[in-house]
């Protein structure tokens, strides 16, 4: 592997997680870059270029160097500004760029923005972001006086100006303290992350998601490990790596499980899919006819429709099989918003004729509940009929977690695990779009204009294809789970 000179931020916020895996992933060529990743960078861009608007007199640092103060005031001089925009720091193997930074009487004002609302529950990872750059910027002669994040007003709504999408945050004290703990580790982190010696690997929560957990790390080489059962506590990890139990076949019997994670271990200790005799009563709750309900919805920073604020969710699909029992035909009913206004109100109105008024409507995880319950508020003259579907929903989450596990689920019940095992011959790889993530970009790109025409047709077409893939994939599950049952 070829060693890097150089950490970014993103590199520094990694090996607070884990130093281990920071360093196999600046050694690592950069995985390609999803159509989602580069829409949600787009509004990232479009947010900061919002910010910069309340900075008016602000310029650019377009210096070829790096930051140092005299070329900061040099060029504060020649444009009559006290506003600098995305100046970049180096020091000691760290190189950062601030967003925005303001000179004041005391000193540097470093602000970082961000499209997470002001009481956002994430605060202490935004403060370190915004440490990491205060750090690189002392470092490279800044003396910082003041430190704040940029962030979303909940109160903003589609059309408001940018005056109103923005709160400013004060988080001085508390980035401060934190740039500080992150100077005294300054020169261990370098070393460990840019040394030719991998840092010792230990076991912790950032092991869940780690690309090279198995391939390159801890988990190279076991058949299972300690990862794979669900739910597993922080406190239980912690005991187990300070133990270096990482196969799960060493789990000490000191460790208790529940009932889940009991048939989680068992399942994948003899690699063979378990069932419990409860499943063919949970099933029986299942009313005919019986119907497959799958919503799918848009979110994006920046309002798309008048009245909507930032990040707010609302439906835009859905999918809908039908049977009268487990060996009859299926039918099907489907509806797509027009991306160039809100139309809940007519997706619920035809989602109340759609389900009829008898039978369960098997869903899989809570979030059908959630989004009928937010139509039920939105449309008070709907709630009683929204209502009573929500009475029919039948949740098969909880039901595979009681009764039923494969070793590929691999710790997770989501449908995006659970039907690979389950149901292995149902391909979403042939779909042109074939995710959540992807659904909700496409179909933003159209509302925003930035897909029209045949293409627009044609992808409106996908998104269909991939709700109603959907809808099949729980009528194959209740097909396999009846079996099993």
């Amino acid at each position: 592997m070829e060693s890097p000179s150089q950490l970014t931020k993103q590199d520094w916020l990694t090996a607070l997680q884990c130093q281990t895996q920071a360093w196999y992933s600046i050694r690592s060529h950069s995985p390609a870059v999803s159509e989602s990743d580069r829409f949600r960078m787009q509004q990232g861009q479009e947010i900061g270029a919002l910010a910069r608007e309340l900075f008016p007199s602000g310029t650019f640092w377009t210096q070829p160097e790096s930051f140092a103060v005299d070329l900061a005031t040099e060029l504060l001089a020649a444009n009559n500004s006290t506003t600098i925009f995305e100046p970049r720091f180096e020091w000691d193997s760290l190189i950062a760029r601030a967003d925005i930074l303001e000179r004041t009487d005391l000193g540097w004002h470093v602000l970082e923005v961000k499209s997470s609302f002001s009481d956002t529950n994430s605060m202490s990872d935004l403060i370190d972001d915004l440490a990491y750059t205060c750090m690189v910027g002392e470092g490279a002669g800044l003396e910082v006086h003041k430190a704040s994040l940029v962030l979303l007003s909940r109160s903003y709504r589609y059309g408001d100006p940018p005056s109103k999408l923005f709160e400013l945050v004060d988080c001085t004290e508390t980035t401060l303290s934190r740039t500080k703990d992150f100077t005294d580790d300054h020169d261990t982190v370098i070393t460990r992350v840019l040394g030719t010696t991998r840092p010792t690997p230990q076991l912790c929560s950032a092991c869940r998601s780690c690309d090279y957990f198995t391939s390159d790390c801890l988990g190279h080489g076991l058949a299972h490990s300690v990862l794979e059962l669900p739910g597993l506590h922080h406190t239980k990890l912690r005991r187990l790596a300070a133990d270096s139990i990482v196969d799960l076949g060493s789990l000490p019997k000191s460790i208790t499980l529940n009932d889940t994670q009991e048939r989680a271990k068992d399942a994948a200790l003899r690699d063979e899919l378990l069932v419990d005799g409860g499943l063919r009563d949970d099933l029986a709750g299942i009313e005919w006819p019986c119907s497959y309900l799958d919503f799918e919805t848009v979110a994006t920073v920046l309002p798309l429709y008048p009245g909507f604020g930032c990040h707010e969710q609302l439906l835009t699909q859905f999918s809908v099989h039908q049977r009268q029992a487990l060996s009859a035909p299926l039918t099907h009913t489907e509806y797509l918003a027009d991306p160039l206004r809100d139309c809940q109100r007519e997706l619920a109105e035809l989602l109340i004729a759609a389900l009829g008024d008898a039978g369960s409507v098997v869903v899989y995880s809570h979030f059908e509940k959630q989004r009928l319950k937010a139509l039920s508020q939105l449309y008070p003259d709907l709630a009683d009929s929204l209502d009573a579907i929500q009475i029919r929903l039948f949740d098969m989450l909880p039901v595979i977690k009681r009764n039923v596990y494969h070793p590929d689920f691999r710790g997770s019940f989501s449908i995006k695990s659970v039907l690979p095992a389950l149901v292995p011959d149902l391909d979403y790889s042939q779909l042109d779009i074939a995710g959540g993530d992807a659904a909700i970009t496409c179909f933003a790109r159209i509302a925003r204009g930035e897909i029209t025409g045949v293409e627009a047709a044609e992808s409106r077409q996908s998104l269909l294809e991939y709700c109603k893939m959907d809808t099949l994939a729980m009528v194959r599950l209740h097909d396999v789970l009846s079996a099993l049952a």
